[in-house]
């Protein structure tokens, strides 16, 4: 079990707990001053939470990216100083992805490139996510490269009657 937590101070000067535990059955929990929430991910493959908590003066919002949880307050990470932004969906074209690296994987080197498209795919939806797109195509473009060279291996091999 895994998890980040953080305490904050509101605008009454009250202090409060927030936590977000990922445990190995049962999804992911947010704890807000002693009191447990079961939350469900927006994604299937990837943990995708955004969960708003409001005190007094305070704007909260626990953000999970795969198994990067962070936290903003008043519209700004507490982490980095960056500004807050709502968390997106996934857009079609990472699906389309993830579909062509787990299919073509299974179809180009079976069962094992299967799963690795199967982890390729988390990275693109958890880059897509964090909104850097290149990311996403390098790893695509690697993962293809990957399969091109297994399929010319095996082709190899069976031209030449190895296998």
């Amino acid at each position: 079990m895994k998890g980040n937590s953080w305490t904050i101070t509101d605008g009454n000067g009250m202090t409060h707990q927030l936590s977000i535990k990922v445990k190995s059955f049962g999804g992911p929990e947010i704890t807000v001053d002693s009191n447990t929430y079961k939350v469900k991910s927006s994604n299937w493959l990837v943990n995708v939470i955004d969960y708003s908590v409001d005190f007094p003066g305070a704007n909260c919002h626990i953000v999970m990216l795969g198994g990067k949880a962070r936290l903003a307050v008043n519209g700004t990470y507490n982490d980095d100083q960056t500004p807050y932004e709502p968390v997106a969906n996934t857009p079609t074209w990472i699906w389309v992805l993830v579909a062509l690296s787990i299919i073509g994987g299974w179809f180009f080197g079976g069962i094992i490139f299967a799963a690795i498209g199967a982890a390729f795919s988390t990275v693109y939806i958890s880059a897509s996510l964090e909104k850097k797109n290149s990311k996403v195509i390098i790893m695509f473009v690697i993962f293809a490269v990957l399969c091109a060279i297994w399929f010319g291996v095996q082709f190899a091999l069976k031209l030449n009657g190895v296998l």
